[in-house]
């Protein structure tokens, strides 16, 4: 007979911040329950896993390398009864700690003695703010994505984790870097039923982690196992709102959101190699609608008598349906194989496809993509590719060492078109090169003259035309990591490590021309069809570039547990080389068409007249002496935490980093050609691949306080000093004749954030658990925005050099995350508040005065909650659930217009009513009525989850 103890081991699961990537520790000390002595040669193992120790002298034993998850431990020694510890839990990047006290054999053979542990609510060794979420915790959850629970943890404000711009955090999978350089982004982005487990590090993170200055996002997905399991689930839902004249064509249907989702996992042979599957297919129909009123090929005219023609002929005319604006389709698979090679040594492999297909509809600020809301036909859609391969090779040394091989290969590739159309390059009749011109398809799609697109006043949607503008972005990065790992002693587990990462980033961004028979048309009578033809790069209408940057990081990292003090302690050193070139001479800028005498011809007088015999100079001439190429960048990244307790329910911890980041590869590589307009005033901007890295310094102190039995406190304080950020700050360049001038990417940017996180956690218990986490914060700087400071110079104002409150400068932040579970029913909700987001009301008299982000726009609120039950029908399981987005369908404000801070009433109305405008397409009251302005309507899903 089994005898059962049921109680909480005094330390266990205290994690550390020791390990990095996707595995943590066990550790403890096995004892004589009895006497209290340490028991050597006892025998540690990992239930269904080949992991295990034996105590040492001290009756120490540790684990590494081990995946995240619950396990069960085994202690075995002759003469002492076996002893299973059940519920242990493993985090990434943490070490688990679970003493075992042993009794001597006095039962049967066979028998055991069981201990369920229980998790501290106090992590005793806890350096730096760290959010845990398992996967079993987000499938309970109202989210349908990963970003959604991001979102929910302490230190993300309006969208900014800790006041840092966008592209500031790192994303890594599967111990394995996984971060778009190009913009910092996600490459893709794991489904929620994929992950094992998700941490969000927003403090002093371990040196291990680079290219990153906000956080660290560090996901762990789900292995397979030695017995087979899966499930398939199916939704469906759709907006219900009665606002129909913000959102015309919401009446709810079901399948206007469609999911369908699969996953299997099990043995291939036997419990040496395993895999774990996953396929998902998601349309999401949006709520942001059009009206085909018009086709894009029709002709809006006014006739030789004056009379005004909304259509030509009937042709023009659309159905007048409703057509979705913000539509996505995504299909995403995913394969991991496991592979145990030996009891020392573990190859795992993992694949993901991500393909998202959607419609370019966005509310941008010259509104060129709003205005086909009566043409919805005539706008492309975005195409996005991710392909991702993670290999990871795991070899124990020792008991107390092992080493990890690391390597990925992705490529992200990004689209916009309206039409997929084959071009080839021409000759004329003389061999010479005549451009790149459209293979006719005489049965293909077709795009229109640029005339048809042309509104009839500065409010009218547009009645007809085609987007005539294309874009193709690749990203292609390597990865290859390479970590060793030692318990030096009891007190020191050292980690070394070195990496590489090699880009190629491709981009091409095109507008389409017509061809020169084609460049006018005649409304009256003309055909509206063009061919159309690709400008050389030289032309402002094709940019193109194609860079092959390089990283090199290592680091060196310590932790050393004493008995009242924790210290975790390391360095980083990141070396780039840029591949990119800047200007020998900024005052003449572009190759292509130059500006001073003596580039433009040899001038070998030097008179800078064209005299006879004088010959003009390539292109190919001037490229000998007209770029020098970008230097190579350094940095060292100190990095500091400890923790100590202050009673037997409560620690103190303090963190503090140097953190640098190479700035995003698109403000190196922009305008490769350094071409700006020939008008007077600033021109543009241009790229600057000479850019030193972006530096933050920050330091936390938190303490972590255990209030009841089953609730516990954790408040901690930040400042973050922001240094060298990407800007246009700088002296615009002067070009060569005085009369334009540009700007020029530097590292002009700064700010300063400071904040307050209060999280309080209810564990489960009866039923019940809950978690609130409260952020006050502070985040001032020179910019939101690199451009802001051109933006404003062009504007007639001065830029700012003083700390003014950022774009996500949100002062109060309140997230609630409460769940109830009865059996075989229960229920979750996510409450969200948070004030006012600063916004830069418009100046009417000295345009030269500060008035950036002075003023609040109105506060945010949101509920979403999510219900279940369950049918056991063995041997599977079904589960029915509901999920309800902004359940009491708020329209809360996130855009608002600069003259009155609302986002549904502008003074402007009434200017443009005073102007008499035609209004043959809309009214002035529709132009600025702007659906993207507020939150999205209320949302509805039904689904259902079959399981085994």
């Amino acid at each position: 007979m089994r005898t059962v103890i049921r109680g909480v081991l005094a330390g266990t699961l205290v994690p550390i911040l020791v390990l990095a990537g996707s595995t943590g520790k066990i550790t403890g000390v096995v004892k004589d329950k009895k006497t209290g002595e340490s028991l050597i040669g006892a025998n540690v193992k990992l239930e269904g896993t080949s992991l295990g120790a034996a105590s040492d002298i001290d009756g120490r034993y540790v684990i590494l390398n081990v995946p995240p998850g619950e396990y069960s431990l085994i202690a075995s020694m002759m003469g002492f009864a076996s002893t299973r510890v059940t519920s242990v839990q493993v985090r990434i990047d943490l070490t688990t700690t679970v003493d075992v006290e042993m009794s001597e054999t006095v039962i049967s053979l066979g028998q055991e003695v069981v201990v369920v542990a229980e998790r501290p609510l106090v992590q005793k060794d806890l350096t730096a703010k760290t959010a845990i979420v398992s996967g079993n915790e987000i499938q309970t959850m109202p989210v349908s994505e990963v970003g959604s629970v991001l979102s929910l943890q302490a230190g993300y404000v309006a969208g900014s984790l800790r006041g840092g711009r966008s592209g500031e955090v790192a994303y890594w999978i599967d111990g394995v870097p996984i971060t778009d350089a190009y913009n910092g982004s996600q490459v893709v982005e794991v489904n929620k039923s994929l992950v094992q487990e998700l941490q969000l590090v927003s403090g002093a993170f371990n040196a291990e982690y680079g290219q990153a200055m906000s956080g660290i996002v560090n996901i762990a997905t789900k292995e397979g196992s030695s017995s087979f399991s899966g499930g398939m689930g199916i939704y469906g839902g759709d907006y219900l709102t009665s606002d129909k004249s913000l959102y015309p064509g919401t009446d709810f249907k079901v399948t206007n959101i469609r999911n369908v989702e699969a996953n299997l996992s099990g043995p291939i042979l036997g419990d040496k190699l395993t895999f774990f599957a996953n396929g998902r297919y998601i349309y999401f129909n949006g709520y942001i609608n059009g009206i085909r009123r018009f086709n894009p090929d029709n002709i809006a005219y006014t006739d030789s008598t004056g009379v005004f023609h909304l259509n030509r002929d009937s042709s023009g005319i659309g159905d007048s349906s409703v057509v979705p604006l913000k539509w996505s389709e995504r299909r995403y698979g995913q394969a991991k194989l496991t592979w145990r090679v030996s009891p020392v040594l573990k190859i795992t492999g993992n694949l993901i496809y991500d393909y998202t297909k959607s419609k370019a509809y966005d509310d941008n600020s010259d509104n060129t993509r709003r205005a086909y809301f009566y043409n919805p036909d005539g706008l492309g859609n975005n195409y996005n590719t991710s392909n991702t391969g993670i290999f990871q090779l795991s070899h124990t040394l020792s008991p107390s060492a092992f080493y990890t091989i690391g390597a990925s290969y992705f490529e992200k590739d990004s689209k916009y078109y309206l039409y997929d159309l084959a071009y080839k390059d021409s000759l004329d009749a003389q061999g010479n090169y005549v451009g790149t011109f459209e293979v006719v398809n005489p049965n293909g799609p077709h795009y229109v003259h640029p005339k048809l697109a042309i509104p009839f006043d500065a409010y009218s949607f547009q009645a007809g035309g085609t987007d005539l503008s294309t874009f193709h972005r690749s990203t292609k990065t390597t990865v290859v990591k390479v970590d060793l790992t030692d318990q030096v002693d009891v007190m020191n587990m050292f980690k070394v490590g070195v990496e590489y990462r090699s880009h190629a980033i491709e981009y091409e961004s095109i507008q389409l021309q017509p061809i020169a028979s084609q460049s006018d048309i005649n409304l009256a009578y003309g055909d509206p069809y063009i061919r159309t033809q690709i400008y050389g790069v030289s032309s402002s209408s094709h940019d193109y570039y194609l860079h092959h940057p390089r990283e090199y990081s290592a680091y060196i990292q310590d932790k050393m547990e004493f008995s009242n003090i924790i210290v975790n302690i390391g360095i980083r050193f990141d070396y780039f080389q840029p591949d990119g070139v800047v200007l020998n001479d900024q005052s003449d800028p572009s190759i292509d068409n130059p500006i001073k005498p003596e580039n433009k011809f040899f001038d070998t007088n030097e008179n800078r007249i064209k005299d006879p015999g004088e010959a003009f100079k390539s292109t190919a001439d001037r490229e000998l002496y007209w770029y020098k190429p970008a230097t190579a960048k350094q940095a060292w990244s100190p990095r500091l935490g400890v923790s100590f307790p202050i009673t037997d329910r409560g620690i103190v911890h303090f963190s503090y980093g140097h953190f640098f980041q190479i700035p995003r590869f698109e403000r190196l590589y922009e305008n490769p050609r350094f071409k700006i307009g020939l008008g007077t005033g600033n021109q543009g901007v241009v790229g600057n691949a000479d850019l030193a890295p972006e530096q933050t310094i920050s330091g936390e102190l938190g303490i972590q306080q255990q209030l009841t039995e089953d609730i516990s406190m954790d408040v901690t304080a930040y400042l973050r000093d922001i240094r060298g950020l990407t800007g246009t700050r700088g002296d615009e360049i002067i070009v060569y004749g005085g009369a334009s001038k540009y700007s020029r990417y530097v590292n002009s940017d700064f700010g300063y954030v400071k904040g307050l996180v209060l999280t309080v956690d209810k564990k489960f218990s009866s039923g019940f658990n809950a978690t609130l986490d409260y952020t006050y914060q502070v985040a001032r700087g020179s910019a939101s925005d690199p451009q802001e400071a051109r933006t404003a110079e062009t504007g007639g104002a001065l830029p700012n050099v003083q700390l003014l409150p950022l774009g996500w400068d949100q002062r109060h932040t309140l997230n609630i995350i409460i769940g109830y579970t009865a059996g075989s029913w229960g229920a979750s909700s996510i409450m969200q508040y948070g004030s006012g987001t600063p916004y830069t009301p418009r100046s009417s008299t000295d345009i030269s005065t500060i008035l950036t982000n002075t003023q609040i726009k109105p506060s945010f609120w949101n509920m979403d909650v999510r219900a279940y039950c369950e049918v056991h029908l063995k041997p599977v399981r079904l589960v029915l659930f509901t999920r309800v987005f902004n359940v009491f369908d708020v329209r809360n404000e996130i855009r608002v217009f600069d003259d009155t801070g609302r986002a549904g009433f502008t003074t402007d109305v009434d200017r443009a009513l005073a102007t008499k405008p035609k209004q043959y397409v809309n009214s002035v009251d529709d132009y600025y009525r702007i659906p993207v302005h507020y939150s999205e309507p209320r949302r509805v899903e039904l689904g259902m989850n079959l399981e085994f």
